[in-house]
């Protein structure tokens, strides 16, 4: 049997074992609604069930997953060989694509700033934290990197890069500095923690104009950058959503790959493919490459999670910061989160709720890092190896995180993506929120109930269990590679099951709580 069925055996039996603890333990719901369900069991009993499952896709881990696992080979199918798929690529289709989202870019931009300041009728609002950071993170986590072809701030530098080369052929709008080794990725990382904060902190203050604002700087931030250091270094390095969707797709079903050969002028100096035989998920040197030499695969899921790369400091601490944010943003609406925010309140009447916000998002972290480090430490405590050591064990597993956190953000979305994506259809008709209602659809009412708590519930426990369990296999197979016996490979992943088997508890309890209360 391959090593890919061997992997999907284990994912496919341990997802059986998720929906039948799902099932013994039964439903409850999501935040954001106000209907209240109350939870058929004690949750203590979801809670054991979901740590069963997670510990049974640990052993069966354990007993099937085979030695040559972390060889990270698995089976692929090049879509660009379907005469469909070929012209959905082709080059008119792609730059349609790319002008569509620079217009609508703009329109968002122009929405913030002179369209009503209602936050419900503007387009501001919506398209930043329902389309772009909630649907577009579920369709690329699922689907594929629509990120990296649709960029608004990429599209637009390079149309005005083509323009400058049919004037002035040769010429580069770019003044291509080297770019700082210190700096690394933490311009990305420092986006990403911006926005996190702006979406859970401050997105109540912010309204549209400040969004509409926040947008106009992030557009001079990037096309200063992209003319300073050139476009593809700047969206590898500064753009925050380039590398956080980057990692996203990684779990997705599709890849880009290109031949190692190309590799050579990519912007990252060859490191896209470092100890790999072709280039996977790089869109530099896929776009670099000859049509004959691209590949758009179809592949399983989860898989393309084994291709770490270059794990720095940076990568490890986004990462990190990617799982604890979803995770307080559905700790922020649990009724013990409002006892400890109220403190703050009554000490600081105006800005106490932003200031127990802002401890949260910038504590969680730190928590989460603090942890994940003592367990690597644990890790290779018990493994008797001294190395690789607790700071390479680090950069070996973060990317085991990565389902977690994406479960987590399907788990606690969801009812938001499916309520507050009704609010364009009324868009749609009043594009402004100026009073128009050019479609007839001006007045249409956002169901509220298109989900019901039970519904969630469910989804809710069956997601996230299933993320934990792609945690574990992805763990196990960084530990088959990293270690040379697979006693040690298997005593080193004590630790992740402690930890993930804690982390599913703590995910239910979470969303459980604002469906009880």
């Amino acid at each position: 049997m391959s090593r890919l069925r061997h992997g999907l055996l284990i994912l496919g039996a341990a997802g059986l074992s998720a929906f039948c603890a799902a099932v013994a333990a039964a439903p409850a719901s999501a935040h954001g609604f106000g209907e209240r369900y109350d939870l058929p069991l004690p949750l203590s009993l979801f809670v054991i069930a979901g740590a069963a499952a997670v510990a049974l896709s640990f052993v069966i881990a354990a007993a099937f997953l085979p030695g040559g696992a972390g060889r990270g080979a698995y089976p692929r199918c090049n879509l660009l060989r379907i005469a469909p798929v070929r012209w959905l690529a082709a080059p008119w289709v792609t730059a349609t694509l790319r002008t569509l989202s620079v217009a609508l870019t703009v329109y968002v931009i122009l929405g913030g700033l002179i369209g009503t300041e209602r936050a419900a009728l503007n387009p501001a609002p919506a398209a930043v934290y329902v389309a772009f950071w909630v649907g577009l993170s579920f369709f690329t986590a699922l689907f594929g990197n629509l990120w990296a072809l649709v960029n608004p701030w990429s599209a637009a530098w390079g149309f005005a890069e083509n323009l400058a080369d049919a004037v002035a052929p040769g010429r580069s709008l770019s003044r291509r500095l080297p770019w700082p080794a210190r700096w690394g990725q933490w311009p990305a990382a420092l986006v990403f923690a911006g926005f996190a904060i702006l979406e859970t902190v401050a997105a109540g203050a912010a309204g549209p104009r400040a969004l509409g604002w926040i947008l106009v700087g992030y557009t001079a931030y990037n096309f200063a950058g992209m003319f300073l250091f050139g476009r593809n270094v700047w969206l590898r390095h500064a753009e925050g959503f380039t590398v956080v969707y980057g990692f996203m797709a990684r779990f997705s079903i599709t890849e880009v790959r290109a031949p190692q050969s190309v590799c050579a002028q990519c912007s990252s100096n060859g490191l896209c493919s470092a100890n790999a035989d072709d280039c996977v998920d790089c869109y530099e040197c896929y776009a670099a490459a000859s049509p004959e030499q691209r590949e758009f695969n179809l592949r399983p899921p989860c898989v393309g999670l084994n291709r770490l790369g270059v794990v720095t400091p940076a990568v490890v601490c986004l990462v990190i910061l990617l799982l604890s944010t979803v995770s307080f943003d559905g700790l922020s609406a649990t009724p013990e989160w409002l006892v400890f925010s109220t403190q703050f309140l009554l000490r600081f009447p105006v800005f106490g709720g932003y200031i127990a916000n802002l401890v949260g998002i910038l504590g969680l972290p730190v928590v989460f890092g603090l942890i994940f480090t003592a367990a690597c430490g644990l890790m290779m405590a018990l493994s008797g190896q001294s190395q690789p050591d607790s700071r390479q064990l680090l950069r070996l597993f973060v990317f085991s995180l990565l389902p977690i956190a994406l479960a987590y953000h399907f788990a606690h979305f969801l009812g938001f993506l499916l309520v507050n994506g009704q609010r364009f259809i009324v868009l749609v008709s009043d594009p402004f929120g100026w009073g128009w209602n050019l479609f007839g659809t001006a007045d249409a009412i956002i169901n509220i109930g298109i989900l019901s708590p039970v519904f969630i519930w469910y989804f809710s426990i069956l997601v996230i269990i299933i993320g934990h369990i792609a945690g574990v296999y992805l763990a196990h197979v960084q530990a088959l590679r990293a270690y040379p016996g697979r006693r040690s490979a298997l005593l080193s992943q004590v630790p992740m099951l402690l930890l993930m088997v804690c982390y599913t508890g703590a995910s239910l309890w979470i969303i459980s709580r604002p469906i009880a209360e």
